[in-house]
């Protein structure tokens, strides 16, 4: 497992803890600035942080305490950057053979052309191995850095960016074969992206950075179910972040939807953290937001009206915007598919009832 603690001031602001276990894939999430890029810089030990402390398995890479700090050749580390970073009068061939370590058991050139050519291979890059960079299409040439990366035979694998600089078609089939790469090996890969789709989907757990402070750290689902904060919220791709009062009752808890005095109360799982009458913020993902058009024959709680204002479709995707009633300025925006979408018949300034799962109102304190 990797292990890292980095802190420092500046001149590139850290203050974070992480960890990452073999065959896991960690996702740093956050703005530009946000420190991502330079925590990979600091675990491939290209950046030495003020204070801090890195380890992987039984290795000690970086103790500040203890002075210690092992040079980058030395480290095992693979890194794949955004914009390739190949050698462009070299081969494919020969941009990989360059990464293969001497002591790998390849000590001849034959032995090293060898290996670097299955790894070509494995990699969906067969009959490609003499072109130079400028005559593979940015998804090869993605695919020949992944391909010099592992020639290392890495301890850990970092992507940073990895999949951005190329179209959506072939960040697709890149994404495919780092399904197929986890298969085959078990490593910690730690991957750096700005893409909130593409952590969903690759990720094992993702680490929310902003101001090189991790905010919160957790499988996807955890954090769009159950986000620490507004912010971390925000950070996730939640677009609804609602405004509310806690209300204590005899019979557990409810929210009000809002300042306003005819604002919906949605009943919700007091957890007991909370005082009553408490300004909050909350958000509930789509997945617990149900759509109705008349009201359920079987009684269900938190069924609130709200008028379909906007529509929008954009391919296999339609995306809803509701203006709830009773609550000012309060909108909720589901996506649901298009061809779901037609069937429904729904129109804009139609009102249809909103009916939200208790158990996912994910209530969070207001920061100072």
């Amino acid at each position: 497992m990797l292990q890292a603690s980095l802190h420092q001031a500046g001149p590139i602001p850290l203050a974070l803890d992480l960890r990452c276990a073999n065959g896991e894939l960690l996702a740093l999430v956050g703005p530009s600035g946000s420190g991502k890029t330079s925590v990979l810089r600091a675990l491939a030990g290209l950046l030495t942080v003020s204070s801090g402390r890195i380890s992987l398995g039984d290795e000690l890479w970086f103790d500040s305490e203890r002075s210690i700090a092992v040079p980058a050749e030395r480290r095992g580390v693979g890194m794949v950057f955004q914009h390739y970073a190949l050698f462009p009068h070299l081969s494919a061939l020969d941009n990989v053979s360059l990464a293969i370590p001497s002591d790998s058991g390849a000590s001849s050139k034959t032995a090293r052309r060898e290996q670097a050519l299955k790894l070509l291979a494995d990699m969906q890059l067969d009959g490609l191995a003499a072109r130079r960079p400028e005559q593979l299409s940015g998804g090869q040439r993605q695919r020949v850095a992944l391909a010099r990366a592992l020639a290392r035979r890495p301890k850990l694998l970092l992507l940073d960016e990895a999949f951005s600089a190329v179209d959506q078609p072939t960040r697709y089939a890149l994404w495919e074969e780092l399904v197929k790469l986890r298969e085959r090996l078990t490593l910690p890969i730690i991957m750096v992206t700005h893409d909130l789709r593409e952590a969903r989907m690759l990720a094992d757990r993702l680490c929310i950075l902003e101001a090189g402070e991790a905010l919160q750290d957790g499988p996807p689902e955890q954090l769009l179910a159950r986000p620490r904060n507004a912010r971390v919220a925000a950070l996730v791709g939640l677009r609804d972040i609602h405004r509310g009062i806690f209300r204590k009752t005899s019979g557990g808890a409810l929210l009000q939807w809002g300042e306003d005095e005819a604002a919906p109360q949605l009943q919700i799982v007091d957890k007991g953290r909370i005082e009553d009458g408490t300004p909050v913020r909350w958000v509930i993902s789509g997945e617990f937001i149900q759509c109705h058009t008349a009201a359920p024959a079987a009684a269900v709680v938190n069924l609130v009206p709200a008028e379909l204002i906007e529509l929008r479709s954009l391919g296999e995707t339609s995306t809803l915007k509701l203006a709830v009633q009773g609550s000012a300025k309060a909108h909720v925006h589901l996506d649901i598919g298009t061809r779901q979408l037609r069937q429904s018949g729904w129109r804009v300034g139609q009102v249809l009832l909103l009916e939200l799962d208790p158990s996912g109102i994910h209530v969070m304190p207001v920061r100072s």
